[in-house]
């Protein structure tokens, strides 16, 4: 039989080999083209500060009337981004456990599912994610580690462990002295890993994606954007990412648009959004960040050109909604326990 590693039944197996042999020398132009594999899966590797969790909402509440599963990760301490091959290959396990249409969430970096699935099985999940400008989502994070009490405790408890009274030194650290000081915790230096920005999320689990100001682990990013990826979506762009999502996965996502502006999704829109109020961060403090994340600008260019040509080819169908969904109060037919024990036996 043919290992699951070298099957060439995917879409465009074949021009991403040529592309793969060839990297480090090739110049990655985003494009429109449906990269959405025949599945029933969805995986969503989330980027912190992205906005993820309110899309997971709408996954969760469109899942009642499209009739999938969503399986948000359950984070214990520790819980991994860079996994071990074993790890991935028990993820891949479990898509095919239960063959039936599910999405799921997690924190984690671009898995090859591909490479990691049974040979007995043909399919692997399609992948989608959010980003986000990124001196927007750095000061984001910046803020909220001092906002969400979790994550206060946890950073305090073990500053303090290591220097006594430094966890309220870094407490009412701020953004502007952290960054035109060069503190440690901003000063971005090329090298040093990172599990915020947005490149590694794409290029993989390898070690050398996690170095910041790292060119290979930028062009494995864009490959893995525009070969692998259905959709990455771009919070400032929100109605652009949910048509695009409608269109190109409605297995998951069809009436989203209408789901997520309907009254009954207004608390869900409001997630994670930090509460308090911040002055203007003064444009040297940007003008530095900018160029510190130099890289990240330029797979955010790309992801944000990609999304604009995928939109540009849906126009004409984007005018007209997808099948109207029936509101959350509206009782929804749904399949029985003999219903889905059919599906069951039957794959």
């Amino acid at each position: 039989s043919v290992p699951a590693t070298t099957t060439t039944e995917e879409p465009g197996w074949q021009e991403k080999q040529e592309v793969l042999a060839r990297l480090n020398d090739t110049v990655i132009e985003p494009s429109a083209t449906n990269r959405t594999p025949n599945t029933i899966w969805l995986f969503f590797n989330r980027i912190p500060r992205t906005g993820g969790q309110t899309l997971v909402s709408l996954l969760k509440s469109l899942s009642e009337n499209l009739d999938y599963q969503h399986q948000e990760h359950v984070y214990r301490t520790p819980w991994q981004r860079l996994m071990t091959n074993e790890e991935q290959k028990n993820l891949a396990t479990w898509f095919e456990y239960n063959f039936w249409p599910k999405s799921y969430d997690r924190f984690s970096l671009f898995i090859n599912f591909t490479k990691h699935r049974s040979q007995y099985v043909k399919m692997r999940p399609a992948y989608i994610t959010l980003v986000r400008d990124p001196v927007d989502k750095y000061i984001s994070h910046f803020r909220f580690k001092r906002v969400s009490q979790e994550r206060v405790k946890l950073e305090m408890a073990v500053k303090e462990r290591e220097n006594p009274g430094s966890g309220r030194t870094w407490y009412w650290k701020k953004l502007e002295q952290c960054v035109l000081e060069d503190d440690p915790e901003c000063d971005l230096q090329p090298g040093s890993h990172d599990f915020i920005s947005a490149i590694p999320f794409f290029c993989g689990q390898h070690q050398q994606c996690l170095k910041l100001g790292d060119k290979w682990a930028l062009q494995r990013a864009k490959y893995h954007a525009e070969y692998e990826y259905s959709v990455v979506g771009l919070m400032e762009h929100w109605n652009t990412t949910l048509g695009v999502l409608e269109h190109y996965l409605p297995l998951f996502f069809q009436g989203a648009r209408q789901r997520y502006w309907s009254p009954e999704f207004e608390e869900q829109r409001q997630v994670n959004r930090n509460p308090k109020k911040y002055p203007q961060v003064a444009e040297r403090v940007l003008k530095a960040l900018r160029q510190r994340l130099g890289l990240e600008y330029d797979l955010y260019e790309f992801l944000r050109q990609r999304l604009h040509l995928q939109h540009q080819q849906l126009l004409h169908t984007l005018t007209a909604s997808t099948t109207r969904l029936p509101t959350r109060s509206t009782d929804v037919p749904r399949w029985g326990i003999l219903d889905r024990m059919d599906i069951e036996m039957r794959h």
